[in-house]
């Protein structure tokens, strides 16, 4: 058993909840019929559909099950998405907001289904979902948003308040949404694959996929393997380079959990139409208390000040919800934002038997599971009714002004290049921390470790050239242009980038009274022992 952690140093309540390990020993003669590029919900529960139908799946993950979002998200379970039914609307037609809705409530019905057929127990219940607008700054979304979810087809309607602590005001009461541990659900569904001759292998890191028939997959020390089919289900796209990374833009999203006693608020789906907005439910604890748990405070990858979140979150907590307890957890997690607000599942443009799940939209947990439901259709030359309103190859021109906006911003972020580093010298770094620092043409990412060994990096992503920034919260380098995050000391750990930080490109003293610095990626693991 390990600790579900391989996407930062925060910890989520979530990961006290211990998952299997797995080896990562590939067998010599895996020539699968599918292989799924990751082992968070989205892989899992299309590898668990999958192997229902007969296929010999190969799951294959650099870190532990459910080590990357699937551990850091908040755990709603919702069909009222966040994007707005009166947006999706307008974007996909009333016919296409109808699927919406229904492919998400298809998506928990097949999660409450699991969770009773294979005896999983993982906290799940059905709740209701409120969404109220602060009453100091009202926007008229209520009506407009009961109006469309109605022809959606959700159970919704208008009520007084929700039952919160505080007067929320009119809001809307949306029936059938729900909740679960995330954790202990997917390690039920990852004995579910084994049980049905799938195999997981984690520790394992895949640096490249050849599409064509068959693919060719690449792993880390050159090993390459063949499968029919891939699934990409690493969040982030890592078989695009270009096209998806820039339909999309990463957001982080903040965390709190506090200890509340039981009862104090109705276990729920609470969410405020604040931009960025914020969200809350309870989960169940067994130390004689329950846990409230707020997040929100969103903002685009590596371009906030990532230490100013949680005391604000905290803040707005304490304000509306005055009997919280001790804060027992703080972590970030990281958002896929589509364009348009609907992931992209189906096959990838211009790549022969690859396929992708990607920009979940803070619904990741129930686009994972979409994808679960629409994949096995679509590898198996079935027709689907959502295939066209998730396929990656849609038009843009549903949402082309958050396009361009997005755009404008990743492209702004190159202006980098033209600055200083953070510091002058490493001994202006404390250890534990890291910072830049700028020789001549060069940016060299550097971390200084506990001890005080300086671990460096060319703070270019490889990906697409961004500068790189330290992420204080995580002790992570991130990239403010397309999202992808790496271990202080190098190991990429998010994708589209799919290799580690380069060596540095100048060279830089080390500080004085220490030894020399490390050059490239030197071990050192970012999950806890």
């Amino acid at each position: 058993m390990t600790i579900a952690n391989d996407s930062g140093s925060t910890l989520s309540t979530w990961m006290t909840e211990q998952v299997p390990s797995f080896a990562p020993d590939i067998p010599d003669d895996a020539n699968p019929d599918v292989c799924v590029i990751g082992a968070g919900i989205a892989g899992l529960s299309v590898a668990h559909e999958l192997v229902k139908e007969g296929l010999d799946v190969l799951v294959l993950d650099q870190g532990p099950i459910g080590g990357g979002q699937t551990a850091r998200t908040s755990a709603h379970l919702a069909s009222a998405l966040d994007d707005y039914f009166h947006v999706l609307e307008r974007r996909f037609g009333k016919k296409g907001a109808k699927l919406c809705y229904e492919s998400h409530a298809a998506a928990i019905d097949r999660i409450e289904r699991n969770v009773n057929e294979l005896g999983i127990d993982c906290d799940f219940r059905r709740v209701d979902g409120f969404l109220f607008e602060p009453l100091d700054d009202p926007q008229g979304v209520i009506a407009k948003e009961l109006a469309a979810a109605q022809r959606a087809g959700l159970s919704v309607y208008e009520v007084d308040r929700a039952p919160l602590p505080f007067d929320t005001g009119p809001c809307l009461r949306f029936r059938n949404q729900a909740e679960f541990h995330p954790l202990k659900y997917l390690r039920g569904i990852a004995k579910a694959v084994v049980a049905g001759g799938g195999r997981i292998c984690t520790g394992v890191h895949v640096v490249g996929v050849e599409a064509g028939t068959p693919c060719e997959i690449e792993i880390a020390g050159g090993r390459k393997l063949r499968a029919a089919s891939v699934v990409d289900a690493t969040q982030m796209a890592i078989t695009s380079r270009f096209n998806i990374p820039l339909r999309e833009a990463a957001y982080r999203t903040y965390v709190v959990a506090f200890a509340v006693e039981p009862g104090y608020i109705p276990h729920g789906l609470y969410w405020d139409t604040l931009d960025p907005y914020h969200y809350v439910r309870v989960a169940s604890a067994e130390q004689g208390h329950e846990i409230l748990i707020v997040g929100g405070e969103d903002h685009r990858v590596a371009q906030g000040n990532a230490e100013t979140h949680f005391p604000r979150l905290e803040a707005w907590a304490r304000e509306h919800f005055p009997d919280v307890g001790q804060v027992l957890a703080t972590w970030s997690g990281q958002i896929q934002e589509p364009a348009d607000g609907m992931a992209y599942i189906g096959h990838l443009p211009g790549q022969q038997n690859v396929y992708v799940v990607t920009g979940d939209s803070g619904n990741g947990l129930t686009h994972g599971v979409v994808a679960s439901l629409l994949l096995p259709a679509l590898i198996t030359n079935r027709k689907h009714p959502w295939q066209k309103i998730y396929a990656p190859s849609r038009s843009r021109l549903r949402a082309i002004g958050t396009t361009a906006h997005e755009a404008i911003n990743s492209t702004g972020q190159y202006v980098d290049w033209l600055r200083g580093g953070d510091v002058e010298s490493l001994d202006d770094i404390p250890p534990g921390h890291g910072a830049t620092i700028r020789r001549g043409l060069h940016v060299i990412a550097a971390y200084k470790d506990e001890r005080g060994q300086c671990h460096l990096h060319n703070a270019r992503c490889p990906h697409l050239s961004a500068v790189l920034r330290w992420n204080e919260v995580e002790k992570t380098w991130d990239c403010p242009a397309h999202g992808s995050r790496f271990a202080c000391t190098g190991e990429v750990l998010n994708g589209p980038a799919t290799v580690g930080m380069d060596e540095p490109t100048a060279n830089i003293d080390a500080p004085t009274g220490i030894p020399e610095p490390i050059l490239g990626d030197e071990p050192y693991p970012l999950r806890p022992a």
